[in-house]
């Protein structure tokens, strides 16, 4: 008999990337491998759902979207602002009902929770009885280290309180105490939130798992791979949310150790609150404005060309529960700079990357710096990860992972 999915996905698009991809890939993968599968979402991108899901001819997939009324969805829901918290907290409260609803109807096998992507809230889902239950993959646990607290600034306050916030939830959040006892597998995607959630004395350890999930969207599964040329100039391209967790600050301070002959041209894509120190960050650190290139926020097509003329990738998130441009770059066959940290510590293995390992001081700015000029100075160690990249990335299918994932936690 085919088993019956209740799919918890509050973001959930087929035309975004990150957690609405996450929730959309996850919807539309489980109904694909045959799962009769019903997923709760919010109301936002309703019309794109549903047009997509008109062409995809997936009986089995089926979508209930939870919309607040009274106009709170038009009010609170603004992804980018603080008001999604609030947002996130009351649409959970009624999909819970829904759920339950739902369930006294259906009798689900497995109740999932995928996105939101954070542990920090729990899940409705654990109200559900005589079903499996699965929270996450989920995130959330990272914490920065004090020796980057210099490249946050003033918010670095920020981060304390963030790492106060997630501790004392473990300790005394409702809905994420019952979300731990309950839950017939806890998933998370890096070491911190496992160690984190692990802490609680709710949750069995035989529960508790630690996985790679995320996956290339299908729409890469055709690229070939890219064999750039040696450039004179080493191409280097950042790509994320101008946050001071994101560590442009770390990035320019690794290129203030090149030598000043060293022939790179650094192109950032990506805006936000830090734009602003750009400019001062360069003075700062004595880079050579020419040498850098800033894009802003741009559409994917335009991203899509920057990936083709870069050479390599600089990601030097300070604190990620993933790093989802990382497998994006992957795919357009880029070898990559990275913070031996948080979710892309498991996320990118040795083959196709140099990972820095933090240190004092200056210690991480100058590897990083020294991980450029490898790259720069040999052009086969370049094309070699560059190559296994390519492959990694055409391995992490969302069909191969929710394969391996069904495998393991709905079949067993």
């Amino acid at each position: 008999m085919t088993k019956k999915i209740l799919l918890s996905a509050y973001a959930c698009s087929p035309s975004k990337g990150s957690e609405e991809g996450r929730g959309w890939n996850w919807a539309i993968g489980l109904a694909e491998k045959g799962y009769t599968v019903y997923c709760m979402t919010n109301f936002d991108d309703k019309e794109k759902i549903e047009k997509e899901y008109h062409k995809l001819n997936l009986p089995n997939l089926h979508f209930e979207f939870v919309e607040l009324g009274m106009g709170l969805d038009k009010l609170l829901f603004d992804p980018s602002g603080k008001s999604i918290y609030l947002h996130y907290y009351l649409w959970k409260k009624k999909a819970a009902n829904l759920a339950k609803k739902l369930h006294l109807k259906y009798n689900f096998d497995i109740a999932h929770h995928v996105t939101y992507g954070s542990f920090q809230q729990g899940t409705c889902l654990y109200k559900l009885n005589n079903c499996k239950i699965i929270f996450g993959p989920v995130g959330g646990g990272q914490m920065a280290l004090p020796i980057f607290k210099s490249y946050f600034g003033k918010a670095w306050r920020i981060e304390v309180i963030r790492g106060f916030v997630s501790k004392i939830l473990v300790k005394y959040s409702n809905s994420l105490r019952a979300t731990l006892k309950k839950a017939s597998y806890v998933i998370t995607t890096n070491h911190e939130t496992k160690e984190l959630l692990d802490s609680s004395k709710l949750l069995d350890q035989n529960k508790s798992r630690l996985t790679e999930i995320y996956a290339i969207p299908k729409k890469y599964n055709t690229l070939q791979f890219i064999e750039k040329p040696d450039h004179k100039v080493l191409n280097i391209i950042w790509i994320g949310r101008l946050l001071p967790r994101k560590g442009l600050n770390l990035s320019l301070h690794a290129l203030s150790f090149l030598p000043k002959d060293t022939p790179y041209k650094l192109t950032i894509v990506g805006g936000g609150e830090t734009d602003a120190y750009l400019d001062e960050w360069k003075k700062q650190y004595g880079i050579d404005s020419s040498k850098i290139e800033v894009l802003g926020q741009i559409p994917f097509e335009q991203v899509a060309e920057q990936y083709r003329k870069a050479d390599i990738m600089l990601f030097c998130s300070l604190r990620d529960t993933l790093g989802i441009q990382v497998m994006e770059a992957m795919a357009y066959s880029l070898p990559l700079i990275v913070l031996n940290i948080s979710g892309v510590r498991n996320l990118v293995p040795e083959s196709c990357a140099i990972k820095i390992d933090p240190s004092e001081g200056d210690g991480t700015a100058k590897d990083i710096a020294k991980a450029i000029l490898e790259f720069q100075s040999n052009p086969k160690l370049r094309k070699e990860k560059a190559l296994n990249a390519y492959t990694h990335a055409m391995n992490s299918t969302w069909e191969r992972r929710i394969d391996i994932f069904t495998k393991k936690y709905y079949e067993n």
